[in-house]
């Protein structure tokens, strides 16, 4: 197994690509830490993780604020003293132009997008360099790489993300430590957050609509975007480091 005895922190866990990515690499081994604010999503993750014979612990704390990547990396580092594997998956993805933005909302996608991805590599990247070495990847999107129509606050996010990602890499590529950036596409469903601000009906549409401009004529399926989040931060990406790996169908090329 690819992940057997591997200690991975991953944020924005409890839900959509996080849950999906969670349950591969347990089920490959890993002993996860999991980082999400919905609590009894994240308690039910880790329940099931459990019952299944699998090593999963859940921090329940907003990834954007420093108690809580205190409180993951000290539960990470306390049964072998490394953290070999972080995973920048916390996400929410509002709508708007710059102009529909208020200044909270952007703040807000900005901490949880961008802020939560700098505070874990801030806090972890340290002990990654002491111990030799480990991998990050950092989840951005195809929102990153082109503009998007009324995703303002969320696009910028994923593109510094990218360019996080890359400087990273650059960084610290001396010291043994890979960082990589996956970019999906459009998903099966739409992220948590946008989830509640939209009826089923609004989903349904939402999801036909993107299908059509998807040359392979479908969504992206969490569990297929999972396999190629587990690839860059397995051995079998040993070389790819501060890489863009696009995961969206050729809606992009």
């Amino acid at each position: 197994m690819r992940f057997h005895d591997k200690i991975v922190l991953l944020t924005g866990a409890a839900t959509g690509l996080g849950r999906a990515t969670s349950e591969l690499l347990a089920s490959e081994g890993a002993r996860l830490f999991l980082v999400d604010r919905a609590a009894e999503a994240l308690q039910s993750l880790v329940a099931s993780l459990s019952a299944s014979g699998c090593q999963a612990q859940g921090i329940v704390g907003d990834a954007s604020h420093q108690d809580t990547v205190d409180a993951a990396v000290a539960a990470a580092m306390r049964p072998t003293g490394r953290i070999d594997i972080l995973i920048n998956n916390a996400g929410i993805n509002p709508t708007g132009t710059v102009v529909d933005t208020d200044a909270a909302q952007w703040a807000s996608t900005i901490d949880v997008n961008l802020k939560s991805a700098y505070l874990f590599s801030h806090s972890v990247i340290p002990l990654m360099v002491k111990q030799g070495g480990g991998v990050i990847v950092n989840t951005a999107s195809i929102a990153g790489q082109r503009a998007s129509t009324a995703e303002a606050a969320y696009a910028v996010s994923k593109a510094a993300i990218i360019m996080l990602s890359r400087t990273t890499a650059r960084d610290f590529a001396g010291q043994g430590i890979r960082c990589n950036a996956l970019c999906p596409g459009v998903l099966e469903t739409v992220m948590a957050d946008r989830r509640t601000r939209m009826s089923a009906d609004d989903v349904a549409k939402r999801s036909a609509k993107a299908a059509a401009l998807v040359p392979m004529g479908r969504l992206g399926r969490y569990d297929e975007v999972a396999k190629c989040l587990a690839f860059l931060a397995s051995d079998d990406a040993s070389y790819v480091n501060g890489a863009q790996l696009t995961v969206d169908g050729a809606l992009t090329a």
